[in-house]
């Protein structure tokens, strides 16, 4: 049995330079609603997705994040990645945008980078090709009715979910050791042939990839980059810390934090063996 026993991955996080700058690119661009306010952080959730994005408004000059570190969302079909493109090379300056990139077809998934002004990408996703060779639909388009919007009718492309979140790895073997072990998640992959290293809970379609890199090339980003998981008690929080405690060496842990009141619960962060950020929470109904 893993050490956390998660109800979901809840949340992802990342950190911007202003949140006036970002939450709105977030909104036009990507169809992520305002869900709530906090001070120096906003929650954001798209409308066909369970979990949620908080944004928070970090240091006024920090760095950008590295490709690799990025959030996605899906739409329904390639020629709607390239239609947004479009779009947003036309509305680049008006937008704030500090990229924007065409990525090369790999593996059945084609796709768009572009970068918020916060300092964060995101990425613009498709999933045609590998609906087409055999991945099942509900993975290949999770969503279960389409979300219709006229605004972005007009643009050229929807997007239809949030699906994923991405992190950096040196050692994947030992890494996925403390993604099931320790955080108690699948991990998978979309496509047959490659390495699994797409972290979700079993009954919920978003997930987290790890992507493995070279140590020298490795980004190490602070606490407000991170995933949050849930899990079902107070007491089941504070038995996870303690068993992560005991287990810190075997899963070459580099912090664990203490157990801190947040809104509606409490939580503990912990550090992975890359440095990874992560939140293990309650919260109640």
């Amino acid at each position: 049995m893993s050490i956390v026993e998660p109800l979901a991955i809840f949340s992802g996080h990342s950190e911007c330079r202003s949140l006036d700058e970002t939450i709105p690119v977030l909104s036009h661009v990507l169809a992520l609603e305002v869900v709530d306010r906090g001070d120096k952080q906003v929650t954001m959730k798209h409308v066909n997705t369970g979990w949620l994005l908080v944004v928070h408004e970090g240091d006024p000059d920090a760095p950008d994040k590295p490709e690799r570190n990025h959030f996605g969302v899906r739409v329904s079909n390639n020629e709607e990645v390239d239609r947004a493109y479009a779009y947003l090379l036309a509305e680049k300056e008006k937008l704030g945008l500090k990229k924007v990139v065409k990525r090369k077809e790999r593996k059945g998934s084609y796709s768009l980078f572009f970068m918020e002004p916060g300092g964060n990408y995101w990425e613009i996703e498709s999933y045609e090709i590998r609906a087409k060779s055999g991945l099942p639909k509900d993975v290949a388009f999770p969503w279960q009715k389409p979300f219709v919007s006229e605004d972005f009718s007009a643009r050229g492309y929807t997007p239809q979910a949030f699906t994923h979140g991405t992190i950096e790895c040196v050692d994947l073997a030992a890494s996925v050791k403390f993604y099931k072990d320790g955080l108690g998640l699948d991990v998978i992959t979309h496509v047959p042939g490659v390495i699994p290293h797409d972290m979700k809970h079993p009954d919920l379609p978003w997930y987290v990839v790890s992507l493995q890199v070279p140590e020298h090339k490795h980004k190490l980003l602070g606490p407000l980059q991170r995933f949050t998981i849930t899990v079902a008690s107070l007491a089941k929080l504070a038995e996870a810390r303690e068993n992560f405690q005991t287990a810190q060496d075997e899963f070459g842990l580099w912090e664990i934090g203490a157990l801190e009141d947040i809104d509606g619960g409490q939580s503990f962060l912990l550090s992975d063996r890359d440095k990874n950020w992560w939140e293990i929470a309650y919260l109640q109904s």
